[in-house]
């Protein structure tokens, strides 16, 4: 039998990976049993799926699914470095020294670069929305369903955070005024992915999404640049103090700012081999 955190773990795998080796996989885990490490090799195998996506041996078909990819990958992303910007900000503002003028200059230049992002993003949904409509292929949508439970936390955070000092349940208050938006904000970014790589848009508007998530992965590496400044300046300044919380968001920032310009370049290279030899 397969436990719950070994079949999430096979569901988390991208529909083309399940298509071509989902029963082998899963027959794999019935016979090795699902212990710890094995939904852990699990995860971290669909972590790479999702960066390396199997593709069919058609030469259309492939270029179809790793500009799916790309564009999943570019909008994972985007949400990786979109939620680092206020924390950045927050940060510098409890500094007792002043923030630079070069690294607040880089910090503006990245939010309007993401915001732009934005813009670029939320055009290619509404393609994408437009043309799921057209073909009927609304099914396509149903892991933002996903949202929904999740989406409460994120707007009673503030009023929960205002009232965790009242005793008893000042500590579970808490743990969900944290706990809760952090869900909120992981479901934000994983939904939508899954979303794009159900979807069969047209190759138009496919090579128009992997086209422009080139300029979504430039404005992710802005910000990647800018945690570096920031993150730089803290521990010359702070010592080992600041070590705790900025390296990590460095880690992810600069994974995010390589993950992009990789993927992108892999897709915007698939849409002009495809719109070559259209």
């Amino acid at each position: 039998m397969i436990n719950m955190a070994a079949r999430v773990a096979l569901r988390s795998y991208p529909p083309s990976f399940r298509e071509r080796y989902g029963c082998e996989l899963e027959a794999l885990v019935e016979d090795t049993g699902a212990g710890p490490s094995i939904v852990a090799d699990l995860l971290v195998g669909a972590l790479r799926a999702w960066l390396r996506p199997v593709m069919p041996d058609e030469s259309a078909e492939r270029r179809r699914r790793r500009m799916q990819a790309s564009v999943a990958t570019t909008w994972v992303t985007w949400c990786a470095a979109l939620y680092a910007l206020p924390m950045l900000d927050f940060i510098l503002s409890e500094q007792p020294w002043p923030t630079p003028d070069l690294v607040r200059r880089l910090l503006d230049v990245a939010q309007y670069a993401m915001y732009g992002a934005g813009l670029i993003l939320l055009v290619g949904a509404l393609a994408l929305l437009a043309e799921t409509s057209r073909t009927g292929n609304r099914a396509a949508w149903r892991p933002l369903l996903a949202l929904a439970p999740t989406l409460p936390t994120w707007l009673i955070a503030p009023f929960l955070l205002a009232f965790a000092s009242i005793d008893p349940l000042s500590y579970w208050v808490a743990a969900l005024a944290v706990l809760g938006p952090a869900a909120f904000l992981i479901t934000m970014a994983v939904a939508p992915a899954v979303a794009i790589t159900r979807c069969r848009p047209s190759a138009k508007v496919l090579r128009l999404l992997a086209l422009s998530g080139v300029a979504v992965a430039f404005a992710v590496t802005t910000t990647g640049i800018a945690c570096v400044a920031v993150v730089t300046g803290l521990i010359m300044n702070a010592g080992d103090a600041a070590q705790l919380v900025t390296v990590p968001m460095l880690a992810v920032t600069v994974a995010a700012s390589a993950a992009a310009l990789v993927s992108s370049g892999r897709g915007a290279k698939a849409a002009l081999h495809r719109e070559q030899g259209s």
